[in-house]
């Protein structure tokens, strides 16, 4: 997959329906702009006109729109590639999930129910 997203100059997402697509995370980690449906977690994922662009989901016509108006800018691709990079590295690395996942454990253990009781 990576030497796909390398050759790529954007990434798109046409779904209906999504989750929290990890797609999207590795298509914004190897510093490609997006344009996706406004679905699920996407809006979560990617800031628009920042980091990529959305659109509602069913719109066929504001798909290929977004995907027109990143095609044929090298410079905004360019930028929103890399502020999509960098949010990728800073909220989603495996290290900096692991450590806020960490931080909020170690919170529910001091502030439990059972440990106050306890003192």
């Amino acid at each position: 997959m990576p030497d796909i997203l390398r050759a790529s100059d954007v990434f798109v997402l046409s779904s209906d329906y999504e989750g929290n697509p990890l797609s999207v995370l590795e298509a914004m980690a190897a510093g490609l702009p997006v344009v996706s449906t406004a679905v699920g977690g996407v809006p979560e994922l990617v800031q628009h006109g920042v980091t990529g662009l959305l659109v509602s989901a069913g719109d066929a016509h504001a798909l290929a729109e977004a995907m027109v108006q990143i095609g044929r800018n090298a410079t905004l691709r360019a930028a929103m590639g890399k502020v999509a990079r960098q949010t990728a590295l800073e909220r989603f690395d495996v290290r900096v999930m692991s450590h806020a996942y960490a931080k909020f454990y170690l919170e529910l253990l001091h502030s439990s129910p059972a440990r106050s009781a306890k003192e």
